[in-house]
């Protein structure tokens, strides 16, 4: 276990009565740390953390009650106890896995930004506390028959965080944003739906060509290209979070500062400490403020999964979203309270750069998937529960039964296939693998390594850590990479990175006429059953060339502390802070 630096170690204050000291109990290995009180008839000891102070509201007041513990040690337990819950503030700290780049909604592109942001804003739709798509800034909404005009209400006490009122032309002004080529949005495919969008996207119409319109204050319509049904679950992502004009205009860029942005969710950015902290505090012009219980959450970029395991054991994180999976055996037997697994919406896939040799010759792409067992990735590699899948849509997807069929482990295929390419024992293929920094990623990327080597392929390995890792992905700066796809209960979402026009997050730059003419036949077909029989058709006609290696869906390790009051399990792993909170140490 990391060891905990001396300004954070805990230490306990002890208040004598009758003459002698309380002892304090010992404590197993690995028992959570919050600060507590243990008395021994009518003598106490009470615990606080030293780091707990940092950053929060109560730290001068927590200052104060030791002093005065000191000084006044005889001090009846009922009083100790009344001191250390007044001390309680309903602050929530997340470890959300790593740095994020942006908090601009139009420019972010990681699932640790799309976390925080969920929480500082809220779109037409939103996630319920059960990942549900529910109406959000639009009470609610109608669709024509044809199911190209969409019409939303929007609320009439919706205010951003200054007090100013949320309206229709803000969501035009932002629509228009993302899709402004200057904003170079690289998810603004997202809203490819739109009519006009992709056109305004590339810069070959203008901007108040993109058919989003205002009608008065409250009415937003939305006209699309082609039937869309799953556009309102598409809307829930930050790409489609409204951004206050009368900011941005004047403040440009810097309107994302800490005390410059102003947002319509359930939290306003209050401090930002790079490499440190991430804080929100609660908005008081929230249109349901009311039933927001938490004062502040503050998200840590916990990219080193032991040492955000290390510091929730220690009580300085009260939410990590993983855990080395070494430890499940003893929490389940000595936390099993604060362990939350459930299967996610989500791909893990490797991706081949098809624009480089020799990863644009089919028969290379071929050997290497053939050699690949997700068998043993999951149930000998990864032991957590993860999924295998063939399939590029993740099997959770409702309504969708892949055509893809399973292929076998055939090291004998692969050998013959790279042989016709021209690699043998002499002139063995080389390969550098990318994969993001961890220990689970690493284990997995070996384990794919020597599969590879069982057919004569050499494979160097190559880490970095998240940002970085996709950053050169999105600029093609790769031969084979890991990669991975959360998100939406819909094939599309995941279909579309195969598609030509889709932008740099289809990071292999694959192209393929039949693939791109089966997604166009698709998102022009209303009827659901026709629409997903066409999907399914495209996703065969993709992975029949291989441009990815599907491996499997992944399974979400969370820790949570008991003390954390709202939090639901579900297969989208969105727990928006707005409907948690987090009980004072009894």
């Amino acid at each position: 276990m990391e060891q905990t630096p001396r300004s954070q170690a805990p230490y306990w204050r002890l208040f004598h009565g009758r003459g002698r000291a309380c002892p304090v109990p010992a404590r197993p290995a690995g028992a959570i740390e919050n600060a507590a009180a243990f008395s021994c008839s009518r003598i106490t000891a009470v615990r606080i953390r030293a780091g707990d102070h940092k950053g929060r509201p109560y730290g001068r007041f927590i200052r104060v009650f030791q002093w005065v513990a000191d000084l006044f040690h005889p001090i009846p337990v009922i009083w100790v106890a009344l001191l250390a819950a007044s001390a309680h503030a309903a602050e929530l700290h997340i470890g959300n896995g790593g740095e994020p780049l942006t908090l601009d909604p139009h420019r972010y592109n990681l699932n640790l930004e799309e976390k925080i942001l969920a929480d500082l804003f809220e779109g037409l739709t939103a996630h319920d506390a059960d990942g549900r798509v529910v109406p959000g800034a639009a009470k609610s909404w109608n669709v024509s028959e044809d199911g190209l005009t969409w019409t939303f209400q929007l609320r009439e006490n919706a205010r951003w965080s200054d007090g100013v009122s949320v309206t229709a032309s803000d969501f035009v002004f932002s629509f228009r944003r993302l899709l402004d080529p200057a904003t170079a949005a690289s998810l603004a495919y997202f809203l490819y739906a739109i009519d006009g969008a992709a056109s305004v996207n590339a810069g070959e119409k203008p901007l108040e060509e993109l058919a989003v319109r205002a009608h008065g204050t409250h009415v937003l319509e939305i006209r699309l290209l082609e039937p869309f049904p799953f556009f309102a679950e598409r809307l829930i992502y930050p790409t489609g979070y409204p951004v206050p004009k009368h900011v941005v205009e004047e403040l440009g860029d810097d309107w994302v500062k800490p005390g410059n942005m102003v947002t319509n969710g359930a939290f306003v950015l209050s401090e930002w400490q790079p490499q440190g902290f991430v804080r929100a505090e609660k908005n008081p012009h929230f249109r349901d403020a009311a039933n927001v219980r938490l004062d502040a959450v503050t998200y840590y970029p916990t990219a080193d999964r032991n040492a955000a395991y290390n510091r929730y054991r220690n009580g300085e994180l009260d939410i990590i979203g993983d855990f080395p999976p070494g430890e499940i055996g003893w929490l389940k037997r000595e936390m099993a309270d604060h362990i939350h697994l459930s299967p996610l919406l989500s791909i893990m896939y490797l991706v081949f750069n098809v624009t480089e040799p020799p990863f644009d010759d089919p028969r290379v792409r071929r050997a290497l998937a053939l050699a690949i067992d997700r068998e043993i990735l999951t149930g000998r590699v990864l032991e957590s529960g993860e999924v295998p899948s063939a399939s590029f849509v993740p099997p959770m997807v409702a309504n969708y039964s892949s055509a893809v069929a399973p292929r076998g482990v055939d090291q004998e295929a692969a050998r013959r296939l790279l042989a016709e390419a021209g690699y043998g024992n002499d002139t063995p293929l080389r390969v550098t693998l990318r994969y993001i920094a961890g220990a689970d990623s690493k284990k997995v990327q070996v384990a794919i390594a020597a599969m590879w080597k069982a057919i004569g392929v050499e494979t160097a390995l190559h880490h970095a850590e998240l940002n970085a890792h996709f950053a050169e992905l999105r600029q093609g700066n790769f031969e084979v990479a890991q990669a991975g796809w959360f998100g939406e209960n819909n094939p599309e979402h995941y279909l579309e990175l195969l598609m030509s026009t889709t932008g740099d997050v289809n990071y292999g730059r694959f192209a393929d006429a039949e693939v791109d003419a089966r997604m166009a036949q698709a998102k022009r077909t209303a009827g659901l059953g026709r629409r997903l029989a066409l999907l399914r058709q495209a996703e065969a006609a993709a992975l029949v060339l291989d441009p990815v290696v599907p491996l499997y869906a992944v399974t979400i390790r969370s820790l949570v502390s008991p003390r954390v009051t709202g939090w639901r399990t579900n297969a989208r792993n969105v727990h928006p802070a707005r409907y948690l909170d987090i009980r004072a140490n009894q």
